[in-house]
């Protein structure tokens, strides 16, 4: 078998870890919620006194305005045995299916000598493969195994529609395509594309722990989560990440038209659809770091900055009404 049957083989494996660790992951999550169930209600009567205590020894009106959840998770929630194991389970398969990945992304670029990512199949596994790397080693710092559910059913859908609709065969490049900023322009690119994908699955989280912290309902594992200001803040700042480097992106791309055609800007569909995404995320970290604007409303400017990514990887690149000198899908 070739390299680029190795690397189909490689890929096929991956996947098949992958899905085998998302089912690890929600039996992770399922261990989780009892915890919670037990632990807060539990502890409802203390956490409502001292609500009520702190009211009346003058805390602040921000203090009071929002309403005290008796399921709030907080420093006090503590894992259990069953549910730290099996998160390790499904980190140890996490990793192993990146690898893979990584492995098959790596192997199609030696089949063909050049930076694997030429076409929509290439840039959609290479950025997989981008995403599932960089929430590994998020993951191992951070133990956020209540995240992995959420990245890697997003990997194993991507995976999906890359191989049955997105497939190309491993060839040659596009006479434009053929310059060394291929390996640089794209590959920033699909690594903003794997911290803005993390942060958004972060950033719904945070509203759906937001929502439930201000009307407490029966807990479930959202509760073992952390706070939804600690869930909030570290969006914030993989977006930050993220926003630097599609900056590097949207410069590099300007550098790169300039010497392939000519002029750094022709309004070309996929450059609009570049610089749209950056005001979005422009617009979502100026109202984030603008006293009195309410962080939810800065969380859905920056979901909708994703949307608009999302949009830039098929709309513009398969329908016909966004060709442009982009089009480089190779379907």
């Amino acid at each position: 078998m070739n390299l680029a049957g190795n690397a189909n083989a490689a890929l096929y494996a991956s996947m098949i870890v992958y899905t085998l660790a998302m089912l690890a992951f929600t039996w992770h999550l399922a261990a989780r919620a009892p915890k919670v169930a037990e632990s807060r209600v539990a502890d409802r009567e203390q956490v409502l006194v001292g609500a009520t205590s702190s009211t009346t020894t003058g805390a602040g009106a921000d203090d009071r305005s929002r309403p005290v959840s008796p399921y709030a998770a907080g420093a006090g929630y503590e894992e259990s045995l069953k549910s730290r194991q099996r998160g390790s389970i499904a980190l140890m398969l996490t990793y192993l299916a990146s690898a893979l990945l990584a492995g098959s992304v790596l192997m199609r670029g030696l089949a063909v000598s050049r930076p694997p990512w030429g076409n929509m199949f290439e840039f959609a596994t290479a950025a997989a493969a981008a995403v599932g790397v960089v929430y590994s080693l998020l993951a191992r710092r951070k133990r956020w195994e209540w995240l992995g559910v959420f990245i890697v059913t997003p990997i194993l859908l991507v995976l999906g529609l890359s191989l049955t609709v997105l497939y190309t065969e491993a060839g040659e490049l596009m006479p434009a395509l053929k310059s060394y900023w291929l390996g640089i322009h794209v590959s920033v690119a699909f690594i903003a594309v794997a911290f803005f994908t993390i942060a958004a699955a972060i950033g719904v989280l945070y509203l759906v722990r937001r929502r439930r912290e201000d009307k407490p309902v029966k807990p479930t594992f959202i509760e073992s989560l952390p706070s939804s200001a600690a869930l909030e803040r570290a969006a914030y700042s993989i977006n930050m990440v993220g926003f630097i480097l599609w900056t590097f992106t949207l410069i590099a791309g300007a550098i790169w038209a300039k010497q392939a055609w000519g002029a750094y800007w022709q309004w070309d569909p996929k450059e609009v659809w570049t610089f749209v995404i950056w005001v979005v995320y422009a617009a979502y970290m100026h109202g984030r770091a603008t006293a009195g604007v309410d962080h939810r409303r800065s969380m859905y400017i920056a979901l909708g900055g994703y949307v608009c990514v999302i949009i830039n990887f098929t709309l513009v690149n398969l329908v016909s009404t966004f060709v442009g000198m982009h089009n480089y899908s190779g379907m």
